[in-house]
């Protein structure tokens, strides 16, 4: 199991009732990567990062393995219109 933590908003929680399984499980593992606190990079340094289908294999497993990499894709191909405010 991941050690993996996030913490949602309202507005993230009541948006992510129109995204797929998929898609909610790409953006918590963006959002887990997100720090926090003093010593934290800036919102702006942290737009950018990149996941691996090796990572959302390993956040939620019952995917399978063979299946992470389309997974991510279909995720991706469904996100890129849509926007995320940090």
């Amino acid at each position: 199991m991941s050690d993996l933590i996030a913490y949602k908003s309202n507005a993230l929680i009541e948006a992510s009732y129109r995204l797929t399984l998929q898609e909610q499980r790409f953006l918590l593992v963006c959002i887990s990567r997100l720090k926090s606190g003093i010593d934290a990079p800036s919102p702006e340094a942290q737009k950018t990062m990149t996941i691996t289908a090796a990572e959302l294999y390993e956040a939620f497993p019952d995917m399978g393995r063979q299946h992470a990499e389309a997974k991510l894709k279909e995720a991706i191909d469904r996100l890129w219109d849509r926007s995320v405010i940090i």
